[in-house]
């Protein structure tokens, strides 16, 4: 009899079956409706560390530097999303500002941090109890780091002052770009079952007891 375990269902025509794995870079399909059901993504761990840490290291000046500098009669005017942040809270639009902070700022660095420590210690075999927990947690905050979302922002209001004032990019824009696009190529290269297969070899591996020659 096959373990529970060893079994998954096609997210489409709900057909049970065996899990297999993919060799790397290929998908497996279901054999009834044809739906991709997997792809095993090559050297997934390395390639988040290095997609998370480039993003950390764009941050601070992402969400801190001018964004566009708007000159418009004679006048200049620049700001950041961390600026925004606070304009919003001083004007008393408590709720966007609090949406902005937690899409734009919090949640983008908290997942790229959690992803980066998760894909680390599975890189240097190390496991702590908190490791499933934290792959978890980076799992859930898909749903609320959208800085892709303010990023479209940004460039709707481009589109509609750009025939009112001239726009100056700056610094911290072309680091907001490369930090949504890091954001959005950690979740592409994460592998989750490998990440899962991993985390579990490197469970038991330190859980076996050390043999000790007399």
């Amino acid at each position: 009899m096959i373990p529970s375990t060893a079994l998954t269902a096609c997210p489409v025509c709900d057909l049970l079956m065996q899990k297999v794995e993919a060799p790397a870079g290929k998908k497996v399909y279901c054999p009834r409706c044809n739906t991709p059901m997997y792809q095993q993504k090559t050297d997934s761990v390395t390639k988040v560390i290095a997609i998370t840490f480039s993003g950390l290291i764009a941050y601070t000046p992402a969400i801190f530097l001018p964004l566009l500098t708007l000159d418009a009669m004679g006048m200049s005017k620049s700001g950041s999303i961390f600026s925004a942040f606070l304009s919003f809270y001083h004007q008393k639009y408590f709720f966007v500002a609090v949406m902005v902070f937690l899409t734009s700022i919090f949640f983008p660095l908290f997942k790229l941090s959690l992803l980066f420590s998760v894909a680390l210690q599975i890189k240097l075999r190390i496991y702590s109890p908190s490791l499933p927990y934290l792959l978890r947690t980076a799992h859930h905050l898909d749903e609320w780091g959208m800085p892709e979302i303010y990023l479209i922002g940004v460039f709707v209001t481009i589109i509609k002052i750009s025939s009112m004032a001239t726009i100056h990019y700056d610094l911290g824009f072309f680091c907001f770009l490369f930090l949504v696009l890091t954001t959005i190529a950690s979740a592409s290269a994460l592998d989750s079952r490998t990440f899962w297969r991993d985390i579990e070899q490197i469970k038991t591996f330190s859980q076996e007891p050390l043999s000790h020659d007399n």
